[in-house]
């Protein structure tokens, strides 16, 4: 219950603390203690999954940080790392058993329909606190994030929960659900949410089609998803679209479609400069967090931080980092489609659509590349989900 309560409030990020701590970080931190409490007094054997990528992924960073031109920085990015670690752990072990993963996934789908409940009565009574709306981003919401794109993954996953936990149970409610959260990733004007959820739900429509009727009919729905996606690209006047976002008179609108150009522009810049810092700082990286320093010492055009995970995982920690990152993503894929056979887990009464968590997974990796969300809680929560349901069933029992 206590990992319930942190799930629920996985938004709460601000008011931000020192080490990039959140007012959520305290009841995970106390989810992490009764967890640890508890299963010491009762003997059960815990599981670690991801431990070996994160191993390699985590001595990557710390050799990276001491040759780096910010140890301690990068240190405290470690520390932040090894804590996520331990919540997914926590959180796997929980749902080894299926009343406690119904328990923590269906207070992320029904908390997070509270949360864009919340976000649409701050835009009617013009509440900062919770629109998250600044002087940088004055046009998009973030709830208490920080970040309008972090803001969009967490809304995008929370879809694909609703979907996946088929909550609310009744289909009018879950429909109203799917608007108001779509309508929430709207508001956020996030290109990247909007991506995210294209991909997911393709994704998990093709594993849909494969869990009911097979490999074939799987197959035939993946060719026409990727005719449909090749018309649309021939057909479709993308410049035009965001010329007319551009006039918008809704800002989120302006803010997001209207200035993708230009935020791909700057996505290509810093993909070119975190190549040539990659050039110049060697094999083992320059330690977490390090890149916006970097660009900031050599004097670069556009500095800014690495906004891309496998990037940065280069960058900031070398090749082992690199690795790492490969062994983790490639773990968790290989979790996700275990999950989605139609005899590989008994949690059906609780995940009706594994598929749909599936196309979370994708969908986020899909966003690792223009974010870096490796450092997210929401992010690390799905990735244990993924985790519990590809358990062995003798552990399940």
């Amino acid at each position: 219950m206590v990992a319930a309560g942190a799930v629920a409030l996985l938004p709460l990020l601000r008011p931000g603390g020192p080490g990039n701590s959140a007012p959520v970080d305290l009841l995970i931190g106390f989810a992490l203690a009764v967890s640890v409490f508890a299963a010491a007094g009762s003997g059960q054997k815990w599981r670690f999954p991801y431990a070996v990528p994160m191993l390699l992924f985590l001595t990557g960073g710390t050799v990276g940080a001491l040759v780096g031109p910010v140890p301690g920085a990068g240190i405290n990015a470690l520390a932040q790392d090894i804590v996520l670690l331990g919540w997914c752990w926590a959180v796997v072990n929980i749902c080894s058993s299926p009343d406690g993963l119904k328990i923590l996934v269906r207070t992320w789908a029904y908390s997070s329909i509270v949360w864009a409940t919340l976000l649409f009565l701050a835009l009617a009574t013009q509440s900062a606190a919770l629109t998250g709306r600044n002087a940088t981003d004055a046009s998009r919401t973030m709830l208490t994030f920080g970040d309008p794109n972090v803001c969009a993954n967490y809304i995008f996953i929370s879809i694909m929960i609703v979907w996946a936990a088929q909550r609310p149970r009744r289909l009018p409610l879950r429909v109203a659900a799917y608007a108001v959260l779509i309508a929430a990733l709207a508001t956020t004007g996030s290109n990247s949410g909007l991506v995210s959820l294209t991909v997911g739900v393709a994704t998990a429509a093709v594993l849909g089609v494969y869990r009911r009727r097979g490999i074939v009919p799987a197959m035939t729905t993946f060719a026409f998803v990727l005719l449909a996606g090749y018309l649309l690209a021939i057909n479709v006047n993308v410049k035009s679209i965001q010329e007319k976002a551009q006039t918008s008179h809704y800002g989120f609108i302006r803010d997001g479609v209207g200035r993708a150009e230009t935020s791909a522009a700057q996505r290509g810049s810093i993909l070119s400069e975190s190549i040539h810092l990659y050039d110049t700082g060697g094999l083992l990286g320059a330690g977490p967090v390090s890149t916006k320093t970097r660009l900031h010492a050599e004097q670069a055009p556009f500095v800014k931080e690495a906004h891309d995970d496998y990037v940065a995982a280069l960058t900031e920690r070398g090749l082992i980092g690199l690795l790492g990152l490969g062994l983790l993503v490639g773990t968790i894929a290989g979790r996700s489609l275990s999950a989605v056979r139609p005899v590989a887990t008994r949690y059906g009464s609780v995940l009706a659509r594994p598929n749909a968590l599936v196309g979370a997974v994708v969908g986020t990796f899909a966003a690792m590349t223009v974010l870096e969300l490796l450092h997210v809680r929401h992010v690390w929560t799905l990735f244990a989900f993924v985790a519990a349901l590809s358990l062995p069933r003798r552990v399940q029992r």
